[in-house]
C-alpha cells in the first residue's frame, strides 16, 4: 500500500465514524491522522475509535494508556509483566 492509500484508509475510519461526533471532534482527529501520516505512522480503525472515546469524555488520557497497555501485555501474552 502507498503513503497516500495508508493516510486515505485512516481518514475511511474516522469517515465511519463521522455521524457520532462533531464537526469540531472530526476536524481535531483528522489533524492528528494527518500529522501521523507526516512521520509515516497511520491509525487504524481501533486507534480512531479510541480519539474518539476521548472527545466524547467517556475516557480520560491516562486511563486510555493503561487501556492500551493492558490490550499490548494481552496481545504478546505479557500478563505477569509490571505495569
Amino acid at each position: 500500500m502507498t503513503w497516500e492509500q495508508k493516510k486515505a484508509q485512516s481518514i475511511a475510519y474516522l469517515d465511519k465514524y463521522k455521524d457520532e461526533i462533531s464537526q469540531e471532534a472530526y476536524d481535531r482527529i483528522l489533524y492528528v491522522i494527518g500529522t501521523q501520516a507526516i512521520e509515516d505512522m497511520f491509525t487504524t480503525e481501533e486507534g480512531v475509535r479510541d480519539m474518539i472515546r476521548m472527545e466524547k469524555g467517556e475516557i480520560t488520557t491516562d486511563a486510555l494508556i493503561e487501556e492500551i497497555k493492558e490490550r499490548y501485555r494481552k496481545k504478546w501474552n505479557m500478563a505477569g509483566q509490571q505495569k
